[in-house]
């Protein structure tokens, strides 16, 4: 024993002593924990300056260090920058408890369990029953739907009363220096009500949420107190990829309701791309310029010499459709940020200008426009321009939006010319009046050529692309888009943090993006974004549309909307969260699987075609039975519709003369039968999350294959949501009897690991 010691003490006394670093300062200043008067007080460090750096809740500790008392007690996340000897470090998060204007007392209200959770809930006693006739006094723009909105799900009638006059509810805009442009304050009381303010239409609009959240746990009841609800990060976003895989708008205003419900606002809507596995049609000996799958998602008059159009040719929006859009999801509070992607990912604007395309031997070049090319510049910019600037005495298309996303992600070529032209067209969207957003790209492209960083935002989606603290020190104001967490490619055997919520609950954090951490408050750490990309189309395709994904997205939305709003501190339990969540899981007036009561039904024995049933679409699970007789052959590449309605149509006869349908995301599926003529049959058909299959006379019928991609011919995803607006619209024939009935299925999605593998 004395002899290790020994040794021990004299190893210890010949090693020297480790000298203290500035990080380490900054890592172990001695912060304050109350305020002194109204003002941060700053630690402090012998020879040294520190400054705030920023806080998480900046609504609460401003970046001059003043202090905005919050209504009870806040934790604040704060970090520093301490100088010293001409070198600077940036400190760890500190937490500083700023002391509130009420405390919570005892025998009182809990806070209402809302997702996101409320930042400050003041209890009183008692609770504010609202009755069969509810009276809302507002002049928000949104008014229409909140009243739509409770009335569906309180099952009552509601209407709007002028403001001051007494109410159920009241929401009101008031200036509040701690509310911001999205914060809000609630007030309810036995007497009085249920009243919020806010500074914003955009702040009273996600009271609202609280407020039918509230409703929507207490039947039609809330629990008296106050709250002061802010968010922690400016930017909670989604990406939706509907460049390679088309997505009708109503759709995506689905999605827009449903972010809203848990107060994310930013939806990037990624409107161009390709199959990016062209190197599956170079080494077949095909040329994936002319195979490969691509889209651009809008109306544009742009054509090349030879006539292509840069719109898609299967789905697209009209400028008008897109334009209107962003206005219903502005008046959701929900921001639209656009996103053309040049240089790579452009297959669609190469196929129109082929001259521009990057002189390349990698297998994916052709969807690579030429960076290097001045020509290049000016064509993507006319097409910006189309949307961007007004056009024809018409608003600018994109005019409500204050972000335009300019892509530029997995060039592969050469870094000065990705650099230069990634700088100008930042400032080329710039200069038009808009925020420009793109993906991180500057770890792998490193060069001389500067790249414009200032009022820039910037997607940090992979670690080895682009480093987070090497993206602020550039200048950059940053959203953790981290890959690895965050992304989804529905039907892939990578990138599925679907299959991950539980850890993203644990685990995730929005300051900690790939293997560096940046301090909650940063103010260039500007939030979070998960996304949905599409990568599975053309020859990787495996027939899933839009319905098939819906899970994906909804079930990462409440994972995520808490860390994005308030704390990213584990509360709860990822089981003790999906708990919650099943008693929030309705959003009023919100219906994404098109389900019907379960066990409803309809039947018809229409006396002539067409016959208008004029019901809305069916979602899975579904029967149809129908009695019919085809009298007259289809001719060649005419079709027959016997079912229509804004799902898709359901034919006797697509172009081919086979029995199959076409969704409305354009994607068609034939059963590979035909009816026969002059002959009275018994069709029935079964629709199933995933499935949907033929009987005729009781005999399954055909192998369903997808008309467009058709290299997989067995067991591919098949969902079809189905029409009920119209029968028999050019169905040459007779329709005896007609029935169709619906049960909610337990759990409308697809597991990917049930797929048949391709052969």
């Amino acid at each position: 024993m004395r002899k290790t010691a020994f040794l021990m003490m004299a190893a210890l006394s010949l090693a020297p002593l480790m000298a203290e670093t500035l990080q380490d300062i900054a890592d172990n200043l001695k912060v304050v924990q109350r305020t002194a008067g109204q003002k941060l007080e700053l630690p402090t460090v012998p020879g040294g300056e520190v400054r705030l750096l920023g806080a998480d809740y900046e609504q609460i500790i401003r970046p001059d260090g003043s202090i905005i008392t919050p209504l009870t007690d806040t934790t604040v996340k704060v970090s520093f920058v301490v100088r010293k000897d001409g070198q600077e470090a940036v400190s760890r998060d500190y937490d500083v408890t700023v002391p509130g204007l009420q405390a919570v007392a005892a025998h009182t209200n809990p806070a209402p369990q809302v997702v996101p959770a409320l930042l400050n809930w003041a209890g009183s006693t008692g609770k504010y029953q609202l009755g069969s006739f509810v009276k809302i006094a507002t002049d928000a723009p949104f008014a229409a739907s909140f009243v739509a909105e409770l009335e569906e799900m309180l099952q009552c009638k509601a209407d709007l009363v002028p403001v001051g006059t007494k109410a159920d509810i009241t929401l009101s805009i008031s200036s509040n220096e701690v509310l911001g442009k999205e914060g809000y304050t609630l007030d309810i009381t036995q007497d009085k009500g249920i009243a919020a303010a806010a500074a914003t239409e955009t702040g009273l609009y996600w009271a609202t949420r609280s407020i039918l959240q509230m409703l929507q746990q207490g039947n039609g009841a809330a629990p008296c107190g106050r709250a002061l609800d802010i968010p922690r990060y400016q930017v909670r976003s989604f990406l939706l990829d509907v460049g390679r895989l088309p997505i009708p708008l109503s759709y995506v205003k689905d999605v827009v309701k449903y972010m809203a419900w848990f107060k994310m606002n930013d939806l990037h809507i990624h409107l161009n791309d390709n199959y990016i596995f062209h190197e599956k049609y170079v080494d077949a000996g095909e040329d994936p310029f002319v195979k490969s799958y691509t889209a651009f998602r809008l109306e544009s008059s742009m054509k090349g010499a030879n006539g292509q159009s840069l719109t898609a040719d299967d789905l697209s929006y009209t400028k008008q459709e897109f334009s209107d859009f962003i206005d219903f999801a502005q008046q959701r509070g929900v921001n639209i940020v656009p996103e053309f992607d040049t240089p790579a990912h452009a297959l669609s604007f190469t196929r129109v200008r082929p001259d521009l395309i990057y002189k390349s031997r990698n297998k994916r070049g052709c969807e690579m426009l030429d960076a290097a090319n001045p020509e290049t510049l000016k064509f993507v910019e006319k097409v910006f321009d189309e949307y961007l600037l007004p056009q024809n005495e018409q608003k600018a298309v994109f005019g409500e939006c204050s972000v335009m996303h300019v892509g530029a992600d997995e060039f592969h070529g050469d870094a000065e010319h990705y650099r230069a032209y990634t700088d100008a067209l930042l400032k080329m969207v710039q200069s038009k009046g808009y925020t420009p957003r793109v993906w991180g790209s500057l770890n792998t492209k490193k060069g001389n050529t500067p790249v414009h960083s200032k009022g820039v935002q910037m997607n940090l989606w992979n670690g080895g692309w682009a480093k987070a603290w090497d993206s602020i020190n550039q200048g950059f104001d940053v959203i953790n888009t981290n890959d690895g967490a965050l992304y989804i490619v529905p039907f892939a055997p990578y990138y599925r943090m679907d299959a991950r919520h539980g850890w993203v609950h644990e685990h995730w954090k929005v300051n900690q993006i790939a293997d560096q951490t940046i301090p909650s408050g940063h103010p260039q750490l500007l939030g979070a974004a998960f996304g949905i990309w599409n990568d599975m189309i053309d020859l990787n395709y495996v027939g899933y549309g839009a319905y098939d994904i819906w899970h994906m997205f909804s079930k990462s939305v409440d994972v995520l909307a808490g860390k994005m709003w308030g704390s990213d501190e584990r509360r709860s339990s990822y089981p003790e969260h999906q708990t919650l969540l099943s008693s929030l899981n309705k959003v009023p007036c919100l219906n994404p699987y098109a389900l019907w009561e379960n066990g409803a039904s309809f039947s018809c024995k229409p006396e002539t075609l067409p016959y208008e049933i004029g019901k809305p679409s069916m979602g899975p699970d579904y029967v149809l039975n129908m009695e019919l007789m085809l009298k007259e052959a289809p001719k060649p590449g005419e079709e027959q519709v016997l079912l229509k309605g804004d799902s898709g149509v359901f034919c006797a006869a697509l172009s081919d003369g086979s029995i199959g349908f076409r969704r409305s995301d354009s994607m068609e599926f034939s059963f590979n039968c035909k009816l026969p003529v002059g002959e009275k049959v018994r069709l029935q058909l079964v629709g199933k999350p995933g499935s949907t299959q033929l009987f005729i006379n009781g005999t399954p019928a055909g192998t369903c294959t997808n008309t467009r991609f058709a290299n997989m011919k067995e067991g591919i995803i098949n969902t079809f949501v189905l029409p009920l607006d119209m029968l028999g619209s050019s169905f040459k024939g007779e329709v005896y009897s007609m029935e169709v009935k619906h049960n909610t299925p337990a759990g409308p999605t697809v597991d990917p690991n049930l797929l048949p593998k391709k052969k």
